[in-house]
């Protein structure tokens, strides 16, 4: 499945009328300015019938652009990889989704540098004889279970960064709350700071960053709640604290729910990301994916 490079093809159509080779690359292939030069570099870069062309080149109706994204796997950070099994949801040339365990880092860091999913997935990548950069779409917080998006090669990290906020407001979480809710939905519309002197935790706090959390309580339990959210913006911690806020902090969490008394076993906060709806990058199909609850999470609430 290794290669250097990904190759796109454009067919010009008779309303494209005579385009250059370059602006059917920004402007079909959606290819960024910096992408486009990256092309010129290789001989086999940009061609129509076979053949090298110049950017500025115009095509006719009918014919084939061919355009050769190389990747920068030179350049690319050594990480290690591991044995660690991955759960793939889904995987095409251009991206790999993966539903992380919770408790798990997504980056190599002092204290997780050999133990991260990103370790986890360059040795899945060396076991199939793939060669990537690891490009992470989005982000998952250590404790935080569930969908995240790994890019695999420029071109598709490019567009799916671009479209991240809209991806991000497409994402579903499912979480366990203490306590019972007087409201069963609603929004909660609450600025979020770091605490000062604080290096992680955050609160909510007038002078903070807006962040605005949709709930649904989708299932009560004797003394807990399974509540369904979505995230207008994407602020550290931001579901942690706005649930904490309300008096409803997540089963587990460590820092923001100290004060319950019955964590049902679990030993991190209780967050998964479920659901995650977004276009193929190359393509534009449409894709949408669901992740059931982690083993700790089923076994609090019985399933």
């Amino acid at each position: 499945m290794n290669k250097e490079y990904r190759e796109i093809e454009y067919t010009v159509t008779e309303a494209d009328g005579r385009l250059t080779a370059g602006e059917i690359m920004r402007e079909r292939l959606m290819l960024s300015s910096r992408e486009v030069s990256r092309c010129k570099q290789f001989d086999d870069g940009v061609m129509c019938k076979g053949m090298p062309i110049r950017i500025i080149s115009e095509l006719e109706p009918r014919e084939v652009l061919t355009v050769r994204l190389y990747e920068d796997i030179e350049n690319s950070s050594l990480i290690i990889p591991s044995d660690e099994p991955i759960d793939i949801v889904y995987e095409d040339e251009d991206l790999i989704l993966l539903n992380k365990k919770g408790d798990m880092v997504v980056h190599p860091s002092y204290a997780h540098y050999k133990d991260s999913l990103s370790n986890a997935l360059a040795g899945y990548y060396k076991k199939t004889g793939q060669e990537h950069v690891m490009r992470v779409i989005g982000r998952l917080d250590r404790e935080t279970s569930g969908l995240i998006v790994f890019a695999k090669n420029r071109h598709s990290a490019s567009i799916l960064s671009r479209k991240s906020e809209r991806m991000s407001r497409r994402k579903e979480y499912l979480a366990l709350c203490s306590g019972i809710f007087d409201e069963k939905e609603g929004t909660v519309d609450a600025p979020i700071e770091r605490i000062p002197g604080q290096r992680m935790i955050r609160e909510v706090r007038d002078d903070g960053k807006r962040a605005i959390t949709h709930y649904k309580v989708e299932k009560e339990f004797q003394d807990f709640s399974l509540v369904r959210l979505k995230l207008d913006t994407g602020r550290t911690h931001q579901i942690r604290v706005h649930m904490s806020y309300l008096g409803h902090p997540l089963l587990g969490d460590n820092l923001y729910g100290k004060d319950i008394q019955d964590n049902k076993g679990l030993t991190r906060a209780a967050l998964h990301a479920c659901h995650l709806e977004f276009e193929q990058p190359i393509t534009g199909e449409k894709l949408s994916f669901e992740a059931q609850l982690p083993e700790d999470m089923q076994n609090a609430i019985g399933d």
